[in-house]
């Protein structure tokens, strides 16, 4: 028995996952198959619904609006990817390049306006700059008003350009400063070797960064709706809400969920085959250049402008309308409402995301493929996953109907539980990626240890798993909590009437032109978001600082 005891692990550093894959219970390929149906599940059920009876609306639609859709859609596209690069590439570079006095400061400061929802950025950012606001008279009418398709390009640039700034900072920080610097030896200036050596490095990184601000851009209702510059998720609402007609939705929302799987398919692809690496092994630590008073100060303007544009300036108007105005109902319910989805949202899918990160770390390619496909859910918007909902629960209904012969709706509408399973097939794709980030980080041989002294699988996970890779799971509960808690069309579509969250207040407040009052609940969505967020800026910070040691 000993000597069985000790050629254990010796068996197992040949075969380091099979122990894994025998353990008892339930084995690593259901998990991951059944985290791809959760986020799968809605989309293959709004296929059928799609292709239903024609809905007495859809060729209206088709005739009058479906080209101002796709065209507002693509206009909106191409000056969120200008916009984000101009803000996010630059402050990249400047601040893993250079030093100078805020650096620090701006490292936190610039991912912050990915708490600010856009639509929120809206509100505020209209207030301002209409007739009467505080930019319009401080410009004398010279800083134009924030609508139409500008206006919406103009909020999706100062929001999301985190997602640019982050990713480029990391490419900037991880590769390109050996080959940089021998492009400076050779005599090249510096802005011709940023361009001909670091960009080019960086391009990859870049890419997944604008494909997030794509997928953002045509997933939002809110501010397209508010600014008057209808999409295809704007459609699907008009089309769900005011027409009555779910075919004519569901066809919308499946030509929104092809063009944003190709947006995801092809970053992808791209991404594959432009990857890029320095020779020579790990490259050495930065050495930022230090800047002269002027430059430093020019910087640093530039550090500050995006955060000024997505985050202070809106907050600050936010501030002063809340004082002034008196709100018309407490926006407590709507908190409670937002904490409890958003909590409940984060639990779910950080229990998916651990399960599935662990079901491609010890399973065998089919677990591994499931959840390469549950990865695919973070491109379905969230008008797409609720109406995939509806129409899933309808397929059960009808099934549950044809077996019961009752015809009572038990399972239809779905309440709160609907509503979490939307925000999974939503966002458990977010939570996922961190998980299986931080479980990549331990070792295989650990498990085989643990196992060799007679722990059980659940043993090595609590004992081992958790909270080794608790940095990665905490990181992957707050991006699903704050990106729950600023979801508007998906909560629109399936919360129960009685349910109320500050997204859908300050949304309820704007469509009805009481911009004053919608301050108060979006100061306080913003407020939540932006501790969550400076913690999430922590953890990453504290992650990579722990990779480089």
């Amino acid at each position: 028995m000993a000597l069985t005891d000790r050629a254990l692990p010796a068996r197992r550093m040949f075969g380091a996952q099979t122990s894994v894959r025998r353990w008892r219970g339930i084995g690593p390929a259901p998990v991951g198959i059944a985290a791809a149906l959760i986020c799968t599940l809605p989309v293959l059920a709004l296929i059928p619904m799609a292709f239903a009876g024609g809905g007495a609306h859809i060729s209206h639609l088709l005739d009058t609006q479906l080209a101002d859709y796709a065209l507002n859609s693509a206009a909106l596209v191409c000056i969120a990817i200008a916009g984000t690069w101009l803000l996010g590439v630059p402050t990249a570079w400047i601040t893993t390049r250079y030093e100078f006095p805020g650096r620090r400061l701006f490292l936190i400061a610039l991912p912050l306006p990915l708490a600010m929802p856009s639509y929120i950025a809206a509100y505020a950012w209209l207030s301002m700059t209409a007739a009467a606001g505080p930019v319009h008279d401080a410009l004398g009418g010279f800083f134009p008003t924030v609508s139409g398709i500008a206006g919406a390009g103009f909020v999706f640039s100062i929001c999301l350009y985190p997602y640019v700034f982050l990713l480029a900072r990391q490419a900037f920080e991880s590769h390109g400063v050996n080959s940089f610097e021998a492009a400076r030896t050779l005599g090249a200036s510096p802005m011709r070797a940023f361009w001909k050596i670091s960009l080019p490095l960086a391009r990859p990184s870049i890419m997944a960064g604008m494909a997030l601000v794509v997928m953002e851009t045509l997933a939002d209702y809110g501010t397209v709706d508010f600014l008057g510059t209808p999409t295809f998720t704007v459609g699907i609402l008009r089309a769900w809400i005011s027409f009555g007609d779910p075919d004519a939705a569901a066809r919308l929302a499946l030509i929104l969920l092809i063009l944003t799987l190709i947006v995801f398919g092809g970053e992808r692809v791209l991404r594959r085959g432009r990857s890029v690496s320095e020779i020579g092994g790990r490259s050495k630590p930065q050495r930022r250049v230090r800047l002269s008073a002027r430059t430093a100060l020019l910087a640093a303007i530039c550090c500050a402008v995006p955060v000024l544009l997505g985050l202070a300036a809106p907050v600050a108007h936010l501030i002063m309308l809340a004082l002034e105005t008196q709100p018309v109902r407490s926006p407590l319910d709507a908190l409670q409402g937002t904490m409890l989805v958003a909590s409940l949202s984060a639990l779910i899918a950080v229990t998916i995301g651990l399960g599935a990160a662990y079901a491609a770390r010890t399973g065998g390619w089919f677990a591994q493929a499931s959840v390469r496909a549950a990865h695919a859910g973070y491109a379905v918007p969230g008008a797409v996953a609720a109406l995939g909902v509806i129409a899933m629960l309808a397929a059960v209904q009808s099934l549950f109907d044809g077996f019961s012969g009752w015809t009572a709706p038990l399972i239809t509408g779905g309440g709160l539980a609907a509503l979490l399973f939307a925000y999974q097939a939503r966002f458990a794709a977010a939570a996922i990626g961190p998980c299986e980030s931080a479980l990549a980080r331990i070792t295989p041989t650990m498990d085989q240890a643990a196992r060799s002294l007679g722990a059980s699988r659940w043993s090595v996970i609590r004992r081992i798993h958790v909270p080794m890779a608790f940095s990665g799971i905490a990181t992957a509960a707050l991006l699903v909590f704050i990106e729950v808690m600023k979801e508007l069309p998906a909560t629109m579509i399936l919360r129960p009437l009685d349910f109320e969250t500050l997204a859908v207040s300050a949304h309820h407040y704007a469509s009805d032109e009481r911009l004053a009052q919608t301050a108060l609940p979006s100061l306080m969505l913003v407020l939540l978001g932006l501790p969550v967020m400076m913690l999430v800026s922590w953890l990453v910070t504290r992650r990579q600082a722990e990779s480089a040691s």
